[in-house]
């Protein structure tokens, strides 16, 4: 772990801080990979909550030499249904939220024409994504605001349901090979801990397992980042180090797992990000509908030319103006 910022520590040791116990505790090794695999072949269905956190530090401002930090939380609810392939199918609700204290000084950055700044203050009214079959439809301002009356959802082309829904939260851990090199590179693991504050029988005794990797190769590695990278990532940020967590159950379920990463260590003005996901429940196979036809119109871009600026690629490239002081 000292290759982590402070930041990168409190998102991936967060969630686990609460197991530690004696090492004599270590028992029995519940086989995640398998576990997981077995909730695709049954086509499962996954609710979950997602809380993230983003600071883009060369957007912050000084007033008498105290900080006004340019931070903000992406948020997630939603569905996922599973597959053989991995996720299949989502339908996602998402909105960035400012704490109230620092949502004016976005907006002041979005007056003065930040695109980024503007594009992060529509996303604070709720959006919806919806992915089936492979096509991606989106509601919400950002998307919609500039529509042919009557229609509602912006077709966003096609991509793959996995890449929907792993954005703020950077790591595809239903994808199994993925997971299984995870899991083989791992460098901390805790097994067989009493949780007591565990909702099910299953939770009151867990696991994790923490470690790191590149972007670089995370893009080697995953498909579903690939997707989302849309290409190789650049000197910017391919050696930019990327910490993960898996936190699960008795029979090795998990139930959280988070990704983040921090340029802190190495920039003056750095960014970073992250995010914890929390599944709610493990429940049957669904079929989730797309928008009907008559309220759906393509499109191609954000209202008024604005990035999309909803995963985590996009903050590790942003090329962020200088602090104004």
């Amino acid at each position: 772990m000292g290759r982590l910022s402070a930041f990168l520590s409190a998102v991936l040791i967060g969630p686990a801080a609460t197991l530690a116990v004696p090492a004599a505790a270590e028992a029995a090794v519940p086989d995640v990979v398998s576990a997981v695999r077995n909730q695709l072949a049954k086509g499962a269905s996954v609710t979950f909550t997602q809380y993230g956190h983003v600071e883009i530090n060369n957007r912050n401002k000084y007033d008498n030499h105290t900080a006004r930090v340019f931070r903000y939380h992406p948020m997630q609810e939603g569905t996922l249904v599973l597959g053989g392939r991995g996720v299949v199918a989502a339908s996602i609700k998402r909105r960035v939220d400012f704490d109230r204290h620092l949502l004016p000084l976005a907006k002041e950055h979005a007056e003065e024409g930040d695109p980024v700044s503007r594009s992060l203050i529509a996303q604070t009214q709720p959006h919806r994504w919806i992915n089936t079959k492979g096509r991606f439809y989106s509601t919400g301002r950002l998307w919609t605001a500039d529509l042919p009356e009557g229609k509602t959802w912006a077709r966003r082309g096609d991509r793959s349901a996995g890449s929907t829904a792993f954005g703020d939260q950077i790591i595809n851990f239903f994808e199994i090979a993925t997971l299984k090199a995870l899991i083989a590179d791992a460098e901390e693991k805790k097994f067989n801990l009493p949780n007591p504050a565990g909702k099910t029988p299953d939770r009151k005794r867990t696991g994790f397992y923490r470690g790191t990797l590149t972007f670089a190769e995370l893009y080697d590695l995953s498909p579903t980042f690939r997707q989302v990278a849309g290409k190789r990532p650049d000197a910017s940020y391919a050696n930019t180090v990327v910490g993960w967590s898996i936190v699960f159950d008795a029979k090795g379920l998990p139930f959280k797992f988070g990704s983040g990463f921090s340029t802190q260590e190495k920039e003056k003005y750095y960014t970073q990000g992250g995010a914890t996901t929390d599944i709610v429940s493990w429940g049957p196979a669904r079929t989730l509908a797309a928008p009907s036809a008559r309220q759906v119109a393509a499109v191609r871009a954000p209202v008024d030319g604005l990035p999309e600026f909803d995963d985590l690629v996009e903050l590790a490239k942003v090329d962020a103006p200088p602090s104004k002081r």
